[in-house]
């Protein structure tokens, strides 16, 4: 959850109770905005990284108080919306029900889709209905797992299908603190792979004169990872880029999205920079860039 509601009704989103933690000033009673049942902001604050690696950033969250449940018709109550799109019949062949009980979702008719629909920025919306339809279904799922922050209820209901291959919800859907396993990941793979990753909109850039192409590009806020190397800083970057300006900045700054398509790895760039207090010393920051260009509008949702 990205925002909640105070006792007298006030609308809290998460960077102002970032802000107010912050200050030391008190935090409000939450309710969630959606059935009133009461909620707790967690602050952002480190985890410990695997096998030596450095400490990662957990982003700031709204969460449920222990013991509390979101009422059925909540927004916030992913595993009833789940069982009902479960059992809306979508279409059998993209998300089949199977003999153990759960479903498949099989991403390899979309891949085939976006790899047919990649002709470049100016790329139309989907005219194949069942396309729509799969992108819809998948939009829907990913919202829920946004919601939900965690891929435990999906990954017990769905099992992520590639063709042959299983694909595990880890290796598919990535939120910001994740970023830089996502970069890594299409730096191993020979070709652009299916991924959605979750970003807040930090930025939409306009293109220069002269580009030949017209691209927009709608950057997401970046992750920013400590190294353990001594004056260096990691970024890892998110950007969509399309022709369609008006589109890409119907998603306004500070909105949260699902990003969903074949991402590819960008260019890496370095600049270096005087330290701030000892002229000796320089500060060098490395910037690694997600890059997705997508075909059509439902490969971007909002999260609300």
């Amino acid at each position: 959850m990205r925002k909640a509601v105070g006792t007298h009704g006030t609308l809290h989103r998460v960077g102002d109770l970032q802000k107010r933690h912050d200050a030391q000033q008190t935090l409000p009673t939450l309710l969630c905005d959606g059935c009133n049942v009461p909620v707790r902001f967690v602050p952002e604050h480190s985890r410990p990284g695997v096998d030596r690696a450095p400490p990662l950033l957990v982003p700031a969250y709204i969460a449920l108080q222990k013991g509390t449940e979101h009422l059925p018709r909540c927004r916030y109550n992913a595993p009833g919306h789940l069982q009902a799109l479960l059992a809306s019949g979508a279409d059998p062949e993209f998300l089949p029900a199977v003999d153990d009980g759960k479903h498949e979702l099989r991403l390899l008719v979309l891949q085939q889709a976006l790899k047919r629909g990649s002709a470049g920025p100016t790329a139309v919306p989907a005219a194949d209905p069942r396309i729509e339809g799969c992108l819809r279904t998948l939009a829907d799922l990913l919202t829920l797992r946004a919601m939900d922050e965690s891929d435990a209820l999906l990954a017990a209901q769905l099992t992520l299908r590639l063709g042959k291959k299983k694909v595990d919800w880890a290796n598919f859907f990535y939120a910001l603190d994740r970023y830089d396993e996502a970069w890594e990941r299409l730096g191993a793979s020979s070709s652009e792979l299916p991924m959605a990753l979750l970003g807040t909109v930090r930025s939409h850039r306009s293109p220069q004169p002269g580009e030949p192409h017209g691209v927009t590009y709608l950057n997401c806020a970046p992750k920013y990872q400590q190294t353990g190397v001594a004056d260096r800083r990691d970024f890892f970057e998110v950007s969509v880029g399309h022709a369609d300006a008006a589109w890409l900045r119907s998603y306004p700054l500070g909105a949260e999205i699902v990003m969903f398509g074949l991402w590819r790895q960008g260019r890496s760039s370095t600049a270096s920079r005087p330290h701030p207090t000892d002229p000796r010393r320089t500060i060098t920051s490395v910037t690694h860039k997600l890059a997705l260009r997508p075909s059509f509008r439902r490969q971007l949702t909002l999260v609300e």
